[in-house]
C-alpha cells in the first residue's frame, strides 16, 4: 500500500495544472475529495505526469531532428534548446511551446485536402488528427428589460503530437489533445468586459470527452451538447470561468440554448480557407443562431443570474494543419518557393455582423507588411487611421452565401491595460482597434454597403490564449451613416501585442536571448535561398500544377 501511495504522490500534477483542473470543474481551488475516483486516477496517473509529458515531447523534438524535411532551414539549435529544458513539463508548458516549433511542425498531422467534401452535421465533430481546431460561439443577447450582453464561448483544441507518434507512445486521440476554454461576457450598460482566465487541460486528465450521438463535447463541467440524436442543433452551451482582473473581478457562467435558423454555409472555396499542398484550414459557419424559445437561457455574473429573452449568435468550426504554428507544404518545390519570400506578419481582424434585416456579413483582413507600423504599438498616443482590404461572405435571407469584398478603416484605438490574471498573463499596454468604418461592393445590398462597427464596451475587450498571446474579442454595434443601429456583431483582433517574455515564462523556459530566439522564424541562409531558387526553376512545372490545384487563396 505504501508503494502505491508513493506513486500517487510522485505523479500528482503541479500546482498550476491543479488550478486549471479546478477551473475546468467549476472550482476556485483544487479539491481532490470532490473529484470522481475514475477521473482522479487519470489525473494522478503516470501518463499524465509532468515527467511523461516532457519525455513524450522530447521524443517528438528528437524525431524532427533525426528526420528533417528537405529545403527547410536547419532547426538543430531550436530543438536543441527545447530538448535541454524538457525533462519535466506540464501540458500547459508544452502547449505554449507549440508556437516555437519550426515549419516542420506539420510533419505527421493529417494534411488539408483539396476536396474536403464537408458533410454536415457529421463534420461538427472535433478533428483530432489535424494540428489545431476550434468550436466557436459568439452572440449578442438582450434581457426583458432591454439590457444587452455580448457572450463568447470557444473550445480550442491542439494535438500535441502527430497522431502516429501519439499512438506509438500509447496515447488515444483524445489523450493527445490539450483543450482550452475561452469565455467572456460584455456588459454594455455597465461598460465592463468580463474575461475568464483561459482554462487549459490535457486529454490525459480524463476531463476531455466527446460522443457523437448525440453530439456532446465536454471539458470538465463545460460542455457543448446537442439536444437531438441526429443533429448538432438545437444546442446547449454551458461554461464557467473566473476573471481575477484587479478592476472588476468576477465569476461568470453561461447556460444558453440555441436554434440554427439558416443552417450552415461554407467559408473560403467550398470550405477550403485555404488549402495549399496540405497546409491550411477547413472552415464553415452557421450565421443565424437564435435563442431557443423552448428553454430558458441565462448568464450569471458574481452569482447574479440574468435571464436572456432574445438574441442571435454565430457558430464557426474551423480546423487546420500548418496554420498555427505556420507549417511547410508537402512538396519540396513548394518549400523552395516558400524560402524565396519573407513571411507576412501573422494575425488578422475578423468580424461578423447580423443585421436587423435578417442578412449577415462575415469578413476578415489579414495583417500585412504595409500595415506593420500599426502592430505592437505601446506608446502614449494612439496610432493614426489604419486602412486594409477585407473579404468574406454575404449571407442572404435564405442562407445562401456569396463572396464579398470591401475596405476597412480603423478610426479609433484603445489601449489594453487589463488581464484576467496578471500573475500568468501580463498586461501588454498595446493599442487595439476600437472603431471601424466599412465600405462594401455588390453583392452586399445598398443598405449595408457603408456602416461603422463599435465595440459595446469601449474600454477594451482583450483576453489571452493559454500560450500567452493576446487578442481582442467582443460584441459590437453596427450603425449606418446617420447613426442608426442596423445590427449587432462581433469584432476580433489578433497579433497586435508582442509579449515574448510572457510566452517564454509560460513555456517554462529561462529568460535568455536563446529562449527569445525561439519566437522568431529561423532565417533562410543565402545558400538555402540560392538552392531553393535553382530547385524552383528546374521544377517550375510541378509548382504550377500544385498552385493550379490550390483553393481558397
Amino acid at each position: 500500500m505504501g508503494s502505491n501511495q508513493d506513486v500517487i504522490i510522485l505523479n500528482q500534477p503541479d500546482e498550476e495544472t491543479k488550478q486549471n483542473i479546478a477551473y475546468a470543474l467549476w472550482q476556485k481551488e483544487y479539491d481532490e475529495k470532490s473529484i470522481p475516483k475514475h477521473i482522479l486516477d487519470k489525473i494522478n496517473s503516470e501518463k499524465n505526469s509532468n515527467t511523461s509529458i516532457g519525455s513524450r515531447i522530447k521524443h517528438h523534438y528528437q524525431d524532427l531532428l533525426r528526420n528533417p524535411l528537405s529545403l527547410l532551414p536547419s532547426y538543430g539549435g531550436r530543438y536543441g534548446t527545447l530538448i535541454s529544458h524538457s525533462d519535466s513539463l506540464s501540458a500547459h508548458q508544452v502547449y505554449a511551446r507549440s508556437i516555437m516549433q519550426g515549419l516542420d511542425s506539420v510533419k505527421g498531422y493529417l494534411p488539408i485536402p483539396y476536396e474536403p467534401n464537408i458533410n454536415l452535421p457529421k463534420f461538427d465533430v472535433p478533428q483530432w488528427k489535424n494540428q489545431v481546431g476550434w468550436h466557436f460561439f459568439v452572440g449578442n443577447y438582450m434581457t426583458s428589460e432591454g439590457k444587452h450582453y455580448g457572450v463568447e464561448m470557444m473550445f480550442w483544441q491542439y494535438a500535441i503530437l502527430p497522431p502516429g507518434t501519439a499512438a506509438e507512445l500509447g496515447l488515444t486521440e483524445i489523450e493527445n489533445q490539450v483543450i482550452e476554454l475561452h469565455l467572456a461576457i460584455s456588459d454594455e450598460a455597465a461598460g465592463v468586459h468580463y474575461r475568464a482566465i483561459p482554462t487549459i487541460v490535457a486529454g490525459t486528465t480524463g476531463l476531455v470527452e466527446f460522443t457523437g450521438s448525440p453530439f456532446c463535447y465536454k471539458m470538465g463541467k463545460n460542455s457543448i451538447t446537442a439536444l437531438s440524436n441526429t443533429s448538432t442543433f438545437p444546442i446547449r452551451l454551458q461554461a464557467w470561468g473566473l476573471d481575477k482582473g484587479a478592476t472588476n473581478p468576477a465569476e461568470i457562467e453561461i447556460d444558453i440554448y440555441l436554434d440554427n435558423i439558416k443552417g450552415y454555409f461554407m467559408q473560403g472555396d467550398d470550405g477550403c480557407s485555404p488549402s495549399v499542398d496540405g497546409v491550411g484550414t477547413l472552415y464553415y459557419s452557421a450565421s443565424n443562431l437564435q435563442l431557443s424559445q423552448k428553454h430558458e437561457s441565462s448568464i450569471t455574473i458574481n452569482g447574479n443570474r440574468i435571464g436572456l429573452q432574445k438574441g442571435k449568435a454565430w457558430y464557426d468550426h474551423q480546423w487546420g494543419t500548418g496554420f498555427m504554428p505556420s507549417g511547410s507544404p508537402q512538396h519540396a518545390v513548394m518549400r523552395a518557393s516558400q524560402n524565396l519570400s519573407a513571411p507576412a506578419p501573422g494575425g488578422w481582424d475578423w468580424f461578423m455582423v447580423q443585421f436587423k434585416s435578417n442578412i449577415e456579413l462575415t469578413f476578415a483582413a489579414l495583417h500585412s507588411k504595409a500595415n506593420q507600423q500599426f502592430y505592437g504599438q505601446t506608446g502614449p498616443t494612439p496610432p493614426v487611421n489604419m486602412q486594409a482590404n477585407v473579404s468574406g461572405k454575404f449571407i442572404d435571407e435564405q442562407g445562401k452565401a456569396a463572396n464579398v469584398a470591401g475596405t476597412m478603416t480603423v478610426t479609433e484605438w484603445v489601449k489594453s491595460e487589463i488581464s484576467p490574471d496578471n500573475d500568468v498573463y501580463w498586461v501588454t499596454n498595446t493599442w487595439y482597434p476600437n472603431k471601424y468604418e466599412f465600405t462594401f461592393d455588390s453583392p452586399a445590398p445598398e443598405s449595408i454597403r457603408k456602416f461603422t462597427l463599435t465595440p459595446i464596451v469601449r474600454t477594451g475587450q482583450t483576453g489571452f490564449f493559454a500560450t500567452g498571446l493576446q487578442y481582442s474579442e467582443g460584441g459590437a454595434i453596427a450603425k449606418d451613416a446617420n447613426g442608426n443601429e442596423i445590427g449587432r456583431g462581433f469584432a476580433e483582433a489578433t497579433a497586435y501585442a508582442s509579449n515574448p517574455k510572457n510566452v517564454i515564462a509560460i513555456a517554462g523556459l529561462p529568460e535568455s536571448d536563446q529562449s527569445l530566439e525561439l519566437l522568431r522564424p529561423t532565417p533562410v541562409s543565402i545558400g538555402l535561398y540560392l538552392i531553393s531558387l535553382i530547385y524552383l526553376i528546374f521544377n517550375y512545372g510541378e509548382f504550377k500544377k500544385i498552385m493550379a490545384q490550390a483553393r481558397g487563396l
